[in-house]
């Protein structure tokens, strides 16, 4: 059958990057066309040019036979190319049919936006989805799941031929993805050509008819779903064998933990998830999209609210319900996103890394001269000791590079006194040196006898790093891992295969 779109030695270059090296992907009418990969294996840079977000630096996008140049998203989605991206692209302050219709509202004779017939619309839309909530709603109130939806129902809006999906069932309950999948299979008998990417195996082999594998920008392989295993897909995904191993199911340790978590549970995001932490210990968190890796870590730290379970520091039991809690309970947080969520743009580098150090309760005039003096001479110890490049403690911190700024917020660690430290994607948008440096500070954290919980999508830092490491599959534990048994293939057999595989 004729496919409805064609990438043709599709090659992308960045500086210093290939991130796509002749890829060959047909989408065909009627099929559900999985797309698999380890991370940054080029799959988000694939759709992006079908989108119309990217061009390629070379080869060609082909519909009904025809050569198609997308300078832009209208032009992708005008030639029936709709996408769910992974990534919000919501406003919140507008409502949800706003949203759904953004740039693209219905009008009447008179030019004015026909509101009724957006209202209307939407509500069907979201009706199908089975979400109950008025189309007036303004995005902001909703819950992650229900953003998720909302992303599925701008896609759906669309007058489309081909439907991209980038890891849809991220933020969704198992209700939701049941309904999804209700969705896709309509889809398929109306003749539509389905692009699904996802990391979670057990999905791909339940809708899916072809799968393609790429790996470091290369396509390494498509074939019909009926061949494959799901250790077939990871040899693939990996290059080579998937190495036999063992799982932790939790052996006892002798040291009184540092931090114990008990069967903690936050509704959509985790179930029964408890752990120990001890002194002098790296515990990596490893897990795909949607593992509930972050929700984790943000639920140690009081930015979520569990509805059960228990939390222990030195073997009490604590509250922690915000992140003021948290740092009085000695827990230092380093968010994922360090733009948005770490650093402070218009503060100085000074100012954002003793952000979190204790003040004395001193007088106005002793703080003015004396602590002030103090802050930059402890501002100094540490950026000589991280290597961070500034040209001053007044230079705006907005100003560094990714990485110095990383290095900058890893400083607070340093100077919060904090004993227990949760860091999220510590190395995340930095380069190798950068990196390297980070690890060994870490590690160093965990010589000067500190409890740190390292969550990474980069699963060879975890291997580096880690003396156990926690995986987490769909808000579950899918395995623990110690020592030796902490390997590339182990984790992500973890975190893919753990419908299958007996770990615990």
């Amino acid at each position: 059958m004729e496919p409805i779109l064609k990438a043709q030695r599709i090659t992308k270059q960045f500086p210093g990057v290939l991130a796509l090296d002749n890829v060959d992907l047909e989408l065909i009418p009627g099929e559900v066309h999985a797309l698999v990969g380890e991370n940054g294996a080029g799959k988000s840079t694939l759709i992006k040019i079908m989108a119309g977000q990217y061009q390629p630096t070379s080869g060609t996008l082909i519909m009904y036979g025809q050569p198609v140049h997308f300078d832009n998203p209208i032009q992708s989605q005008a030639a029936g190319i709709s996408v769910i991206n992974q990534e919000f692209n919501l406003i919140p302050q507008l409502s949800i049919a706003e949203n759904i219709f953004l740039g693209r509202e219905p009008r009447r004779i008179t030019g004015l936006i026909d509101w009724k017939t957006i209202n209307q619309r939407s509500a069907d839309v979201l009706r199908e989805l089975g979400l109950n909530v008025s189309p007036k709603l303004r995005v902001e109130y909703l819950s992650v799941g229900d953003l998720q939806l909302v992303e599925v129902a701008k896609a759906l809006s669309q007058d489309f031929r081909v439907m991209i999906m980038d890891e849809p069932t991220a933020a969704l309950s198992s209700a939701e993805v049941e309904r999804l999948f209700e969705i896709i299979e309509k889809l398929r008998k109306r003749g539509a050509a389905v692009l699904y990417v996802s990391h979670r195996l057990s999905e791909v082999f339940r809708i899916a008819d072809r799968v393609s594998v790429l790996r470091d920008g290369q396509h390494v392989g498509t074939h019909p779903i009926e061949e494959l295993t799901e250790n077939k897909i990871i040899t693939l995904m990996l290059g080579r064998e998937l190495a036999a191993y063992t799982v932790e199911k939790g052996a006892a340790v002798e040291a009184e933990p540092a931090l114990s978590v008990r069967n903690l549970s936050v509704p959509g995001s985790i179930q029964d998830i408890s752990l120990d932490l001890h002194y002098g210990e790296v515990l990596g968190i490893a897990g795909l999209i949607g593992s509930g890796r972050s929700e984790l870590m943000r639920t140690l730290f009081g930015l979520l609210t569990p509805s059960s379970g228990e939390i222990y520091i030195d073997g009490r039991e604590v509250n922690i319900r915000n992140p003021m809690q948290a740092l009085q309970k000695g827990l230092f947080f380093l968010p994922e996103d360090r733009k948005l969520e770490g650093i402070f743009p218009d503060l100085s580098v000074l100012d954002n890394l003793l952000l979190k150090r204790p003040r004395p309760e001193e007088n106005f005039l002793s703080r003015l001269f004396i602590a002030r003096s103090a802050e930059r001479q402890r501002y100094e110890e540490i950026r000589d000791a991280l290597s961070v490049r500034a040209h001053s403690a007044a230079q705006l911190i907005s100003t560094l590079s990714g990485g110095n700024q990383q290095k900058a917020l890893l400083g607070r660690a340093l100077v919060s006194q904090a004993r227990i430290m949760l860091l999220n994607e510590p190395s995340r948008g930095v380069d190798v040196g950068t990196k390297v440096e980070i690890h060994g500070l870490i590690r160093r954290m965990a010589q000067e006898h500190h409890a740190v919980i390292v969550s990474s999508s980069d699963v060879p830092e975890l291997v580096k790093i880690s003396d156990r490491c926690l995986v987490l599959s769909a808000g579950h534990i899918a395995g623990l891992l110690h020592g030796a048994q902490i390997s590339e293939d182990n984790i992500l057999a973890c975190a893919v295969a753990h419908t299958t595989l007996e770990v615990s």
